[in-house]
C-alpha cells in the first residue's frame, strides 16, 4: 500500500515539474544548449555541465568498510580528472537503503547517482531515468546484453547498469582427476558425474568425485538439473511451479543416485562446511576431485590448497539440455534519478565507475566480478583477478539460460525443498514421497505469496 500511494504521489509531482520545466525551457532553452559538453551529445534528458561549469553530483551506495573505502578512492581519482565536479557521497549499511531511498524519491530529494537492485524495479521504476538515450555516455557494449536487459531494464527503460555479474561453475582439482586418470578437461554431465565417481569411490575408499553442501544439492544440483529438461524457471511469474510432480521426482530421483553410487561425499560429513567447504578436510587433502559454486569464491579454494593445480570447467549440463540452469546474475548496478539536474554528468561518472581501467583497479571486486569486459580485462592485467574467474564466467555467459525472477530467491520456498532433500537423502523418504511433500509444501507458499 505505500508504494502504491507512493506512486501515485509522485505522478501528481512529476506533473507539476512537467509544466514548471516547460515553461522554463521556453525562457532559457538556448543558453543551457550553449553550456553543454562538446563531447556530450544532446540527448533530451539533461543538461550537460561544460568543462569548466561546476557541478555537484550525489551519489549513495550501501555496503561494506572495504566498499566504503574502494568507492571513495575511485570519487577522489575522478574528481581529480574533472575538477569541476563534486561528488557527495552517501553511504550506509544495506539495511534500511530501500525505505530511504523510496522516501527521497517521494520528497524529490534522491541522490543523482545511486546503486540499485532489480529487486526494486517493480516498486521505483518510475522514479528513474531511462538510460538508453545516454548510450553515447555509457559504454554499453562492454556489458553482456543478457545482464542488461534481464537485470538492468524495466518495462522498455534501461534503468540500471549492472556493475558486477556471478554465475556458477566447476571447481576442478586438476592433479585429482589425474590420479584417477579422468581427462581435466571432461565434459560434465550430471550422467558422468555419476559414473565416473562410482569408479573414483571403488578405487579409493577416502575419495569422491564431489561434495555439497544442502544450499548447493539445492541451489547448484537439483535445480538446474530439473531446469535443464524444463526449459523453464524455478518458478514461474504466476506463482506457480516452474516444474510438475513427474519432473521433480526425476530430478530427486537422480539426487538420490548421486549419493547411492559414492559419487559424492556423505551430506553427514560434509554438511559442518555449509559456506565453507574450502574447509573440508577432504578437498585439503585432495581427496575430492570438484565442487560447484560461484565463480568469486574460486580463490578460497585454490589458497585451501597452493600445491594442487585449480582450475574451471562448464556446469554440468546433460545432452539435449534445453538451457543451462545456470544464469549468470548481474543484480545490482548503478542507476540515475529522473529529477537530477546532471542526468548527462551523472552518466559520465557511472561510465567511470563501470568501464574506466583506472576505477577498476580502485574498486576491484568490491561489487562482484566486475561486468564490462574492460574492467574485467583490466584487473586479470593487473594480477587482481584471477584468470580461472573469468573463465568460468565466460563458460557460462555462452549457455543459453532463463534469469531468475524475484519470486524464485524466497528463502522460504528454498527451505521447504531443503528440508524434504535432507529426508530423501537420509532414506526417510522415497524420491515419490518427497516429490510430494515439495510440490505440496512449494505451491501452497506460493499461493501464500502471491495472496500478499
Amino acid at each position: 500500500m505505500f508504494y502504491r500511494n507512493l506512486y501515485q504521489l509522485s505522478k501528481m509531482f512529476v506533473l507539476m515539474l512537467s509544466i514548471l520545466c516547460i515553461l522554463s525551457a521556453c525562457s532559457f532553452g538556448s543558453n543551457q544548449a550553449s553550456t553543454a559538453s562538446n563531447n556530450s551529445a544532446g540527448t533530451g534528458t539533461g543538461t550537460a555541465a561544460s568543462d569548466n561549469k561546476p557541478v555537484t553530483l550525489r551519489f549513495a551506495w550501501w555496503g561494506n568498510d572495504a566498499r566504503h573505502k574502494a568507492t571513495l578512492a575511485a570519487i577522489d581519482a575522478y574528481t581529480k580528472q574533472h575538477p569541476n565536479v563534486k561528488i557527495e557521497a552517501e553511504y550506509m549499511g544495506f539495511d534500511g537503503f530501500n525505505k530511504k531511498l523510496a522516501t527521497q524519491f517521494a520528497g524529490k530529494t534522491a541522490p543523482d547517482i545511486f546503486q540499485f537492485t532489480y529487486e526494486w524495479s517493480v516498486e521505483m521504476s518510475d522514479f528513474m531515468l531511462d538510460l538508453n538515450p545516454l548510450s553515447n555516455l555509457i559504454d554499453m557494449k562492454q556489458i553482456p546484453d543478457a545482464a542488461l536487459k534481464d537485470y538492468g531494464a524495466y518495462k522498455g527503460k534501461q534503468i540500471m547498469i549492472p556493475s558486477g555479474m556471478f554465475a556458477a561453475t566447476t571447481v576442478i582439482n586438476e592433479d585429482f582427476m589425474q590420479k584417477h586418470g579422468i581427462p581435466a578437461d571432461t565434459a560434465w554431465t550430471w550422467d558422468k558425474l555419476v559414473d565416473e565417481g562410482k569408479k573414483v569411490h571403488e578405487q579409493d575408499k577416502n575419495a569422491y568425485l564431489l561434495t555439497a553442501d544442502i544450499d548447493v544439492v539445492n541451489k547448484l544440483i537439483l535445480q538446474p538439473y530439473i531446469m535443464q529438461k524444463t526449459g523453464k524457471g524455478w518458478v514461474n511469474d504466476d506463482f506457480t511451479p516452474g516444474f510438475d510432480k513427474a519432473q521433480l521426482k526425476d530430478g530427486l530421483t537422480y539426487l538420490s543416485n548421486l549419493y547411492q553410487s559414492g559419487a559424492i561425499e556423505p551430506f553427514g560429513d560434509s554438511t559442518a562446511f555449509v559456506g565453507k567447504m574450502e574447509q573440508n578436510p577432504k578437498w585439503v587433502k585432495g581427496e575430492i576431485g570438484l565442487l560447484l559454486d560461484y565463480v568469486q569464491a574460486i580463490d578460497k579454494y585454490k589458497q585451501a590448497v597452493p600445491t594442487a593445480k585449480i582450475g574451471v570447467s562448464a556446469f554440468p549440463e546433460n545432452a539435449g539440455a534445453v538451457q543451462s540452469g545456470n544464469p549468470t546474475v548481474a543484480g545490482t548496478g548503478f542507476a540515475i534519478s529522473q529529477d537530477s539536474a546532471n542526468k548527462e554528468e551523472a552518466a559520465k561518472f557511472i561510465n567511470y565507475l563501470t568501464n574506466d581501467k583506472e576505477a577498476a583497479l580502485l574498486l576491484t571486486t568490491q561489487r562482484g566480478i566486475p561486468a564490462s569486459t574492460v574492467a574485467r580485462k583490466a584487473l586479470e592485467e593487473s594480477g587482481k583477478l584471477d584468470a580461472s574467474i573469468s573463465k568460468g564466467l565466460e563458460l557460462a555467459s555462452a549457455k543459453k539460460t532463463i534469469s531468475p525472477n524475484v519470486i524464485s530467491t524466497n528463502a522460504e520456498l528454498a527451505q521447504v525443498v531443503k528440508d524434504s532433500i535432507q529426508k530423501l537423502i537420509y532414506n526417510k523418504l522415497t524420491p515419490e514421497q518427497a516429490a510430494d511433500e515439495i510440490y505440496s509444501g512449494f505451491t501452497s507458499k506460493l499461493q501464500e505469496m502471491k495472496a500478499k
